[in-house]
């Protein structure tokens, strides 16, 4: 396809925004699957099923894939450098989808996270597409190596979401999920290059690519939709339009030869703003008022069950105030 990086970048937009409306509606539908006093809120196969029928994440669901379908013409029209990072764009919107649906306002740190987050992704993509080579190299052995690699992080942080302190489990599922669906991103992008080089290279390149794409889409909702059981959807939306394009801009850079055309100031820009935009995430997770409150109240439920030699208690422990005012 002909490369057109500004409709690229529009329809990279519009994706935020469709994803950040589908995060918001997932996590409302999958919060309605736990009492507020639960300690775990792991989602099992059941509670997966029985989301089939609830109409808020159904809808979410589906403003999540008409933004990976406009997500995915744009990748197929400018590099990935260039119009991953656009996705942090859902991180604003989240938070404004969410403040309207509580009807309250953002917090001071809230925002001083997102502008962190925002400002970091944005110089980092200016680095990135500023020197951004257009030509794609298919190394299959590259590939791989770097694609478990990918796996083998992912799936520390989710030992992580699953066994970690509470007060980290959300956003340790969201960077699992994040880094694979990243990876799907990257592996995306290398498999329609593999289809338009179909003349020139084995049809066993394309499908190697796609059912790896598949997979990593497929393991990567499994753990988001756990970040969305654990914390915010604000956290998770930051996660994912942070550490994803991060992944999927290093492996362009690193493995599909996007990065021959850096040079050493770019290079280190390129790490200072990726580190920047990561803080920005982390401090979000420490401020946001609902992951705070999640976290007093599942460690109350905790010590409550220990003294009383069981899971079940009835008493639901007082709510700490949050920071920000209601309208």
């Amino acid at each position: 396809m002909t490369q057109n990086i500004p409709l690229a970048i529009v329809l990279g937009v519009i994706a935020s925004l469709c994803f950040a409306t589908g995060a918001t509606f997932q996590h409302d539908g999958i919060g309605k699957q736990f009492d507020e006093s639960a300690e775990s809120r792991t989602l099992t196969l059941k509670r997966v099923l029985s989301m089939v029928r609830n109409k808020h994440w159904l809808f979410g669901t589906a403003m999540i894939l008409i933004g990976a379908l406009l997500h995915l013409i744009g990748v197929n029209m400018a590099p990935v450098t260039v119009i991953q990072p656009v996705g942090i764009l859902a991180v604003p919107f989240a938070v404004l989808l969410a403040a309207r649906k509580n009807r309250t306002r953002p917090t001071r740190m809230m925002l001083v996270s997102i502008a962190i987050a925002v400002i970091g992704i944005v110089a980092f993509t200016w680095f990135s597409a500023s020197s951004a080579a257009t030509d794609t190299i298919l190394d299959g052995r590259m590939i791989l190596i770097a694609s478990l690699l990918v796996f083998a992080v992912a799936a520390v942080f989710a030992v992580l979401g699953a066994k970690g302190p509470l007060g980290a489990r959300c956003l340790a599922w969201a960077t699992s999920g994040a880094l694979i669906y990243g990876l799907a991103t990257a592996l995306m992008k290398t498999t329609l290059v593999a289809w338009e080089r179909s003349d020139h290279l084995p049809i066993t390149h394309f499908w190697a690519n796609l059912a790896g794409c598949l997979a990593c889409y497929a393991i990567g909702a499994w753990a988001i939709q756990q970040a969305y059981a654990s914390g915010p959807a604000e956290i998770v939306v930051g996660c994912m339009t942070t550490i994803d394009p991060l992944t999927a801009v290093a492996f362009g850079l690193l493995v599909l030869g996007e990065g021959a055309n850096i040079d050493l100031t770019a290079g280190i820009g390129m790490v200072v703003m990726g580190l920047l935009s990561a803080l920005g995430v982390v401090l979000l997770s420490k401020y946001h008022p609902d992951a705070a409150r999640a976290y007093e109240q599942a460690e109350a439920n905790r010590l409550r069950n220990q003294s009383s030699g069981g899971p079940g208690a009835t008493d639901t422990p007082e709510q700490p105030s949050q920071e920000g005012s209601t309208r």
